[in-house]
């Protein structure tokens, strides 16, 4: 018996000593969490919810309820549009960033030589478009918007722009409907944007795709089935839970990239702090439409998602 309690004793102690290695190892990040995103959070809904009024010595607040929320929903026009425009274009980037980044997957997947520069070039924008490089892409966005507009001016002769939805409007005419023409103007148009916004889900699409067993494909080869068909049939299929992760993160980096004009209207708000508690209330504003989207497409598309054992 005293053997028998002195090992459980032991494995107590050891139980215990694990136990105080792992909360060592998790105070940092619950520290940086409770101070500086916990903390900020609370401040910013104490502040979506009061007046601001700076004084001598800091500030005061003047509990004002739902006054800035009333204003940003009901009352400033410029916001709602705003929002909706955010939501337009997250909802016409969303289809073109997905295609284009599984198609370069599909491409990138396979061996060549300089397969993995090719890979290493896809990933850059991950790394221009993050920190620094945004900043400074941010702060040269009206620069990069004059010159575009110069350019137009010299190849038109007008103040227009010279875009692809006049090219490919000029050349099918009535051929395909009006509404598709213009989606694939603009998606020409942004091309670039949408290439800087792609290096993630490429890397997604690319493990996605080599998850996927080569015993498969010979089973389909045998049985007579095309390369169409084992497309649509196997690997379109099986990559769904990587189409959905994608479809998230891209909603998601839709809506806080920094070139959106919401987000440049909410930080300008912050910056000015006599209309600080407005622009918190947008903020949240802006947040619960993010989740409640995000919300409705996992509902959708995660019953449409098969799992592949």
């Amino acid at each position: 018996m005293k053997n028998i309690n002195k090992k459980i004793k032991r494995k107590q102690m050891l139980v215990t000593r694990r136990n105080r290695y792992g909360y060592l190892f998790v105070a940092p990040f619950a520290i940086g969490l409770i101070l500086f995103i916990l903390l900020p959070i609370i401040q910013s809904i104490v502040f979506s919810l009061s007046d601001l009024n700076l004084t001598l010595t800091g500030y005061e607040l003047d509990f004002a309820g739902l006054k800035s929320y009333n204003r940003a929903l009901f009352i400033d026009a410029n916001i709602r549009r705003l929002i909706v425009n955010a939501l337009i274009q997250t909802f016409t980037d969303l289809p073109v960033i997905l295609a284009f980044s599984f198609f370069a997957a599909l491409l990138l997947k396979n061996p060549f030589p300089g397969r993995s520069l090719a890979r290493a070039i896809f990933f850059l924008p991950v790394i221009m478009v993050s920190g620094v490089i945004a900043s400074i892409d941010s702060a040269n966005l009206t620069l990069a918007t004059m010159m575009n507009r110069n350019t137009a001016d010299l190849i038109n002769g007008t103040s227009g722009s010279f875009s692809a939805n006049k090219m490919i409007l000029s050349l099918f005419n009535d051929a395909i409907p009006a509404t598709i023409l213009a989606f694939l103007g603009r998606a020409v148009d942004g091309i670039f944007d949408v290439i800087m916004a792609s290096g993630l889900q490429i890397i997604i699409f690319i493990g996605g795709l080599n998850t996927i067993s080569a015993s498969i494909y010979e089973a389909s080869s045998i049985e007579g089935a095309t390369a169409w068909e084992s497309f649509w049939k196997i690997t379109f299929p099986i990559m769904g839970p990587y189409l959905l992760l994608n479809t998230i993160y891209t909603i998601i980096d839709s809506f806080i990239n920094i070139k959106n004009p919401l987000i440049l209207t909410i930080q300008n708000y912050l910056l000015s702090f006599s209309e600080f508690s407005f622009g918190s209330a947008i903020s949240w504003i802006y947040f619960g439409l993010v989740l409640m989207i995000i919300g409705i497409a996992m509902a959708i598309l995660s019953k449409r998602v098969f799992y592949y054992d």
